[in-house]
């Protein structure tokens, strides 16, 4: 399946300035969004009754980071069409990143009486367990939908991604393995089946995977971020395969300029290399530049800790703590 996964910086609310980085699902690459956006606003704010351009714009916005925004207006959609049920859940799913879950689970409510499928009210149940923060449960109901609507791969995928949250990454397998039935080439799917595989310890398995991905989006940026961390897993960094991985961090820091994880790694490369002040010094920038990016403050936690700068360490994870209180690396930190 033709996808490509996008990295984009996210702005969690206007008031806290929270950031979040993303990886968006889309059909294909977002081209001359700023006109989009700009032709779209204006035809939306002339003609304020339609929904179909309302929409155009509430996806895009959504493709371009701009998730308050997309919020506004996908509520402007439903307002008007109501039954239009998957504009509900990727509106729930917005506010649930948000952290807005109890809005989430009011919108996920309004859609449940809507749907006249089955599986597809499994689904919604699922994500209102998931909201609750009731993993069991939503296991439970993604199975049901699966079990109901087999051929439907956003229900194995939903599955899958709660079990890998629950460290059950062999239930999971199986889940991301349906997919892969049913379109052996989905990159959402390899990758994910990558990252079970890695975590059941079927290494040769894992790399088959990651290699058909690199087969088919090698210029993809989950892509190339799962190969930079296996190279430097390798400790490739130094002579020629060093410079092979340099490329590739330059190449993952280009897709991914305001990416915390493309600096981890880009830090990563460095401290391999034995060039600690160096791997400090990139993640410190990266909090300066970015100190509202939950991801940037843990990474840098972690970094301090290994140099046995524990108050700073220590610094560090709480300012993450204090922009995502319910931050799993951060908890696992403190």
């Amino acid at each position: 399946m033709s996808r490509n996964i996008s990295p984009c910086l996210v702005k969690l609310s206007q008031s806290s300035k929270v950031e979040l980085n993303v990886q968006l699902v889309l059909e294909k690459k977002p081209t001359r969004q700023q006109q989009k956006l700009k032709t779209l606003t204006k035809y939306v704010q002339e003609y304020p009754s339609g929904w179909k351009k309302r929409l155009e714009l509430a996806d895009l916005l959504y493709e371009s980071g701009n998730w308050e925004l997309a919020v506004e207006e996908y509520y402007q959609v439903i307002e008007r069409q109501p039954q239009l049920i998957q504009v509900g859940l990727k509106l729930g799913k917005l506010l649930q990143l948000m952290g807005r879950v109890t809005e989430a689970i009011n919108i996920y409510d309004k859609a449940l009486p809507l749907s006249s499928n089955v599986a597809t009210g499994y689904h919604i149940q699922g994500l209102i367990e998931v909201c609750h923060c009731h993993p069991d449960k939503a296991v439970k109901m993604f199975e049901k939908a699966a079990s109901s609507e087999p051929e439907n791969p956003s229900h194995w995928l939903a599955l899958g991604r709660v079990q890998m949250e629950l460290d059950n990454a062999q239930a999971a397998l199986r889940a991301f393995e349906q997919i892969l039935l049913l379109e052996p080439d989905d990159i959402v799917a390899l990758i994910h089946s990558y990252d079970a595989l890695l975590a059941v310890g079927d290494f040769q398995e894992a790399e088959l995977r990651l290699s058909r991905a690199e087969e088919l989006a090698s210029d993809d940026y989950s892509v190339l971020k799962r190969r930079l961390a296996y190279r430097c897993r390798m400790k490739l960094v130094l002579g020629e395969e060093g410079k092979q991985t340099k490329k590739m961090v330059n190449a993952v820091l280009k897709l991914a300029p305001h990416s915390a994880d493309a600096h981890q790694l880009q830090a990563e490369y460095y401290r391999l290399r034995g060039e600690s002040a160096k791997s400090v010094a990139i993640l410190k920038k990266f909090t300066q530049e970015y100190p509202n990016n939950a991801n940037g403050w843990c990474y840098y936690a972690r970094c301090l800790s290994d140099q046995d700068e524990n108050q700073g360490a220590v610094e560090a994870i709480h300012k993450a703590n204090h922009l995502r209180t319910n931050h799993y690396q951060c908890n696992l930190m403190l």
